[in-house]
């Protein structure tokens, strides 16, 4: 810019039945940030809705890639060239219809992802080169995806009313994948429209008829999408993610005025659901990894929404608007490392791009100084050039900034998420925890209430194991199957034989935090976490940042009204641990400093258990095969009880 589903109404019990499962629901707080000022801004006569007044034309794109360095130049012309001996394959309706049958979203996501990577790449190297070389290429994948029954992937299809699995071209409905292929058509009709109309109108014609057919009329026809956040006060990162597509899509594509105005005010009607359904302190329930999906992409929507305006739609200083933007800088451990709690990995490629736009709409100079610090640790490709195209173009016109940007490395001795209930803290020598209270009933739950992380100068120590790639089962009442989802592979007690529950009444209470210039506290009760079996009275889980000692201590005080089972607490360890003397357990970092874990001996006994690690997505993450539980048994059979494990630093 020059200023630089899905389910329907219909069939819905089962598909919000699921929701409910996986997401939970959170109070609202009827905000209505962006509605408010629109109507405040009076009509849309002074509104820029001609799309060559405020996009980046072609000509500064191109002017933007020919200084790239030489090297990066070379990479775009040698990935144009591949992709023009793309050959377009058409994606079999049995690659859609896996998910149904077996659970497997991948492989139609597969042949989607070749597809519009190879359109990206041919567009990116004819920007560069300009001379036509990579045209016809761009034609064959523009029809391509023109003759594609669906961009919806196919994980989404439940969306429609038949549910074999089987797309049908007559709902169209409206997902990540349809929108993200609307995006990245409407950028290929913006740039290219006048080399399509002198070959024939009927190309550019031909996209804009789908993307009117399967993208802008569907969004004005139907309030039905569960993520435009109308029927429910439920809506996560798709709200965002779509309702920016939408936007973007009309944006570059749509001539008539009025109906360019009605996908204003209903994206912004809807996208206010999303700022409503979060909480004032701004933390990303979803987890660090789900950040960029969902305050980045609103932050997308809201720059695009402020542009079009001319500046009149403006909620940067909003108090939750920044504090959504720098919750990613709070929670960043070291390195590629973040809190990872629910459906996050531990380690991320945080996108530096995203959050130095972040940092200037909501004007913070410390966020922008972090996107400095995360782009300076990447080679300029690494991050400037991924993503999608959209992305890619709007790097393109920001980068110079953020490299003059000075980098902000500073990171405060604590963090803490009130309504969230998510907290952490540093030591003077590293030492790093992160804890929460919350309910069973997050979005992308894992049920992990009063669990933490702790780790040391950067390295893990005990651990969220995080997720597995996403299949079927991962949002299905079977979620809670999978091991990575359940409290007993979380550093949290197993109180009776029980682990704990799903659900929104299965959640923490009297949490509690202090902070001063010694301790930093994090207190919990989680007996609620867990059903009635469990036979628990209270269990409270304190946790203890001693930061002049380098000391992390996890204390258990607790009462049940009858002994069913033995309780025990459970440790999750990256690193193997090994018992080292009476009521204490070694473990050796990779630089070969110790961590010593201290144990009452005469309370609790040890075993530790090797995990095997077989998921694609956790050996990416922790590039190892297994990963090691200590399981701490209840000595005794006493009803009341209470004990300290101590953590200390070399």
């Amino acid at each position: 810019m020059k200023s630089n589903v899905i389910f329907t109404g219909r069939g819905i019990a089962l598909c919000c039945l699921l929701i409910g499962v996986i997401f939970g629901v959170s109070a609202q707080q009827k905000r209505d940030l962006l509605t408010k000022e629109i109507n405040q801004s009076g009509d849309f006569s002074s509104w820029a809705m001609d799309p060559q007044a405020i996009f980046s034309d072609r000509a500064a794109v191109h002017e933007q890639l020919v200084q790239l360095p030489k090297e990066i130049q070379g990479q775009l012309v040698k990935e144009g060239n591949k992709a023009m001996e793309y050959e377009w394959p058409a994606i079999p309706v049995s690659a859609y219809m896996d998910f149904v049958r077996n659970g497997n979203r991948t492989r139609m996501q597969s042949y989607q992802n070749q597809r519009t990577k190879a359109l990206k790449s041919l567009v990116l190297a004819e920007l560069l080169v300009q001379d036509g070389t990579y045209l016809d290429a761009i034609m064959d994948g523009v029809w391509a995806m023109c003759e594609q029954s669906t961009w919806v992937l196919s994980a989404h299809l439940s969306a429609q009313e038949d549910k074999s699995g089987m797309p049908d071209v007559e709902e169209p409905v409206i997902d990540l994948g349809a929108g993200e292929v609307a995006n990245l058509l409407s950028w290929i009709h913006f740039y290219f429209r006048n080399d399509f109309e002198t070959i024939s109108p009927l190309l550019a014609r031909r996209i804009k008829i789908e993307l009117e057919e399967r993208i802008i009329s569907p969004y004005l026809a139907r309030d039905d999408f569960w993520w435009m956040g109308f029927d429910s006060s439920f809506v996560n990162n798709w709200n965002p993610w779509c309702n920016y597509n939408v936007l973007l899509t009309a944006s570059l594509v749509e001539n008539d005025q009025e109906r360019l105005r009605q996908v204003v005010e209903k994206s912004a009607r809807s996208v206010d659901q999303f700022i409503n359904y979060y909480k004032a302190d701004g933390a990303c329930e979803e987890g660090p990894a789900y950040w960029d999906h969902a305050a980045g992409k609103m932050l997308e929507y809201l720059e695009l929404l402020k542009t079009l305006s001319k500046g009149q739609v403006d909620v940067g200083q909003a108090s939750v608007i920044q504090n959504m933007g720098n919750y990613i800088r709070e929670v960043h451990i070291a390195d590629d490392y973040y809190v990872n709690f629910a459906d996050a990995s531990a380690r991320l490629k945080a996108h530096p791009g995203i959050i130095f736009r972040y940092g200037q709409y909501i004007s913070d100079e410390r966020l922008k100084g972090f996107a400095a610090d995360v782009a300076q640790k990447e080679d300029l490709d690494q991050w400037l050039l991924k993503g999608s195209l959209d992305r890619t173009i709007h790097n393109l016109m920001e980068y110079r900034k953020l490299e003059s940007q000075k980098a902000y490395q500073e990171k405060a001795p604590y963090f803490w998420y009130p309504e969230t209930e998510v907290a952490g803290g540093r030591g003077d020598d590293g030492l790093f925890f992160a804890a929460k209270g919350g309910h069973n009933n997050e979005s992308h739950n894992h049920n992990d209430v009063g669990t933490f992380v702790l780790y040391y100068q950067g390295n893990p120590v005990f651990i969220d194991v995080g997720v597995e790639t996403y299949s079927a089962k991962t949002f299905s009442k079977d979620r809670y199957d999978i091991w990575t989802m359940q409290s007993d592979f979380h550093n949290l007690p197993q109180i009776n034989g029980v682990p704990q529950q799903n659900g929104n009444d299965f959640k923490a209470s009297s949490v509690d935090f202090s902070e001063g210039k010694r301790f930093i506290r994090f207190g919990v009760e989680i007996s609620h976490a867990y059903d009635e079996s469990a036979a628990s009275e209270f269990w409270n889980r304190n946790y203890e940042l001693d930061r002049k000692k380098g000391a992390f201590t996890i204390a258990d005080q607790f009462s049940l009204d009858k002994r069913v089972a033995g309780s025990e607490v459970h440790f999750m360890s990256l690193y193997r641990p090994e018992k080292s003397a009476e009521g204490m357990v070694t473990i050796t970092l990779p630089n070969g400093q110790e961590m010593i874990v201290h144990y009452p001996a005469d309370k609790l006994s040890l075993t530790i258990e090797e995990w095997p690690v077989e998921d694609p997505r956790l050996l990416q993450v922790w590039e190892q095969e297994v990963v090691y539980r200590l399981v701490f048994g209840q000595v005794g059979e006493q009803l009341k009880d209470k004990w300290e494990i101590e953590v200390t630093t070399p």
